[in-house]
């Protein structure tokens, strides 16, 4: 009887895919499969686009923080090299029902937004939607400190040369402290495929929470040697704390540790305040006088991150080698980083076009007739 009992047992192992990074069921322990992390998180997940006077921009990728419209990215997707200043326009685009490949299909109807704080240092921002879109999914944060070397994740963002909502998958595959000699950037390094235009977005657990901000990848070494699946994101835990220094309310949601009675509601999540504390972090010293420009920093001591933060004006499963490698999981559609910020200044240029025509077709009204098209 304990032969067929045995027997039973691995029959359901084999059936259920116990373990299978793939599987489209929860697995034990609350976890979910990538389909549905995508299928329940992506419209969470946006693409921002900043432009400045000169025609030249940037473009990454952020996650919606609360109900109210916040959004965390990257501080050099959305922060000017040479001013050190923020983008006059930032642009935030959300996930359409259904990914077509198409730009001018799937990046319609964007929304403006203002920086509300940035730390270039930590390469941390939060936007401010100024017009919030109905029914806003928002990325719940995870517990970073309960993820270890090898726990499987997920990022999703806007690689260049890959495609628009990309899901790719990989492990955790260390933990870095002080990333770039940088106090306090606590970040995690994983093998998950990241490139140009994800910048800023989250790195996913298989819980279904946000447990680190893409924000660097290595690609050469000193000696010029290629490096790659060695990309960086900074802890959550960094940025909850820098939240609550730099003064930024944010709702957002939190899902509780594993093994944890249950995960707080959206209404139960608590309101992050900026609080005193008794001793503060490295991190939280005084700035200094000016910006440097965003980049991977070398492994030497830096001074402390500077807070900056600006008032709002009213298949399958086959071997373990192949579990455990980088994988893409949606259709590989390609665009380049200057092509969508050509696109959107167009549009842009359309807009004004648009807004002076009604001017002065309301102008001729007013006048009776004496508008630009009357004799």
């Amino acid at each position: 009887m304990s032969v067929l009992r045995v027997i039973a047992a691995a029959a359901v192992l084999i059936a259920s895919g116990a373990g299978s990074w793939a599987s489209a069921a929860p697995a034990s322990g609350g976890e979910l499969s990538p389909k549905q992390i995508y299928q329940h998180y992506a419209p969470a997940v946006v693409l921002v686009m900043c432009f400045g006077e000169d025609g030249n921009g940037e473009l990454g990728t952020g996650s919606v923080l609360d109900a109210s419209g916040k959004v965390v990215t990257n501080a050099h997707v959305v922060i000017r090299k040479s001013t050190g200043k923020p983008f006059p326009t930032v642009r935030v685009y959300f996930k359409p029902s259904r990914i077509t490949g198409d730009p001018k299909t799937d990046l319609a109807n964007p929304k403006d937004a203002v920086v509300v704080a940035y730390d270039s240092k930590l390469d941390l921002a939060v936007l401010e939607l100024k017009e919030k879109p109905a029914g806003l999914t928002v990325m719940p944060l995870g517990d970073a400190d309960s993820v270890e070397p090898g726990d499987q994740v997920i990022a999703i963002g806007h690689p260049e040369q890959g495609g628009l909502w990309t899901l790719t998958s990989g492990v955790v595959s260390t933990v870095v402290a002080n990333l770039g000699g940088v106090p306090g950037k606590n970040a995690f390094q994983t093998d998950a495929s990241i490139n140009r235009g994800n910048s800023g977005g989250p790195l996913i657990s298989r819980r279904g929470a946000m447990i680190g901000v893409n924000t660097s990848m290595a690609r050469k070494a000193p000696d010029g040697l290629t490096i790659t699946a060695v990309n960086f994101a900074v802890k959550t835990s960094v940025v909850k704390d820098w939240l609550a220094r730099a003064g930024v309310a944010a709702d957002y949601e939190e899902l509780a540790p594993a093994g944890s009675d249950a995960a707080p509601s959206a209404a139960e999540a608590p309101k992050t305040r900026p609080a005193p504390q008794a001793a503060a972090p490295a991190s939280a010293q005084a700035p200094e006088p000016e910006l440097p420009a965003v980049a991977p920093a070398a492994p030497e001591a830096k001074p402390a991150p500077e807070t900056v933060v600006k008032t709002l004006p009213k298949g399958k499963r086959k071997t373990l080698a192949d579990e455990m490698g980088a994988k893409i999981l949606t259709p590989k559609k390609p665009f380049t980083i200057q092509d969508y910020i050509r696109k959107g200044m167009e549009e842009m240029e359309d807009l004004e076009d648009e807004m002076r025509g009604e001017i002065d077709k309301r102008r001729g009204e007013i006048g009776g007739g004496s508008g630009p098209d009357s004799e």
